[in-house]
């Protein structure tokens, strides 16, 4: 793709987005982790180091926690008064989580046809706001395909997928992304909980975003 000067990139999604961000930097270069320690900040400092000419500023809309519900509801406030013009939004192992660490408080728990409404009712907002949206896939660092949590992500994944296609978005299946480097390196080398990434792996997500975005890190 071709990025404009001075677009507005917006990333939406749970805890892997947000990463600690400062909730009270409003995006804000001058306060201290405006976009959280996660791979928001590692693109947003490619972007502002190898490409300032393009003037590109960063939104990290992340909230640790969230599902697709808690998406639909703040995606006025987080989303669409920002005025992005690019989106990456990836969203959805909360939805399966809940089912496996609350498994007692149904309330919290999401269904694959729920999941599958909620996820093309957010990428028809998301495309009613941007010129371009990047659906990433939700994921597990587990090679494991029997394991019950990793076979409900698959699904969700596959849901993603067929959404962002049926909608014209592009489309990061990040757990094959991760699946290829699980085949040389153990989960544990990219994430202590098979979900949160650390440094590695935040860079491996960074890495297909600036992909995604045409743009080269060999600057």
């Amino acid at each position: 793709m071709e990025i404009k000067r001075n677009s507005r990139i917006l990333f939406f999604g749970d805890s892997v987005t947000d990463a600690g961000r400062n909730r009270n930097s409003k995006n804000d270069i001058m306060v201290q982790k405006p976009f959280g320690d996660g791979y928001v900040d590692l693109v947003a400092g490619m972007l502002q180091g190898f490409y300032p000419q393009l003037n590109l500023r960063v939104f990290n809309s992340g909230v640790s926690g969230n599902t697709t519900r808690d998406l639909l509801d703040r995606f006025e406030t987080d989303v669409a008064q920002l005025k992005p013009e690019i989106i990456f939004m990836m969203i959805g192992v909360n939805d399966a989580w809940r089912h496996f660490d609350s498994p007692y408080s149904t309330e919290y728990h999401i269904s694959l046809s729920e999941y599958d409404g909620n996820i093309r009712r957010l990428i028809g907002l998301c495309a009613g706001v941007a010129d371009s949206l990047f659906v990433m896939s939700p994921y597990i660092l587990d090679l494991n395909k029997d394991d019950a949590m990793r076979s409900m992500i698959d699904k969700f994944g596959a849901s993603c997928r067929s959404a962002a296609r049926e909608s014209n978005a592009d489309f990061i299946d990040m757990q094959s992304v991760f699946d290829n480097v699980m085949n040389v390196c153990h989960p544990y080398v990219f994430s202590w909980d098979r979900v949160h990434p650390d440094r590695a792996a935040q860079m491996i997500i960074a890495r297909e975003v600036m992909h995604a975005l045409g743009l080269s890190l060999d600057c």
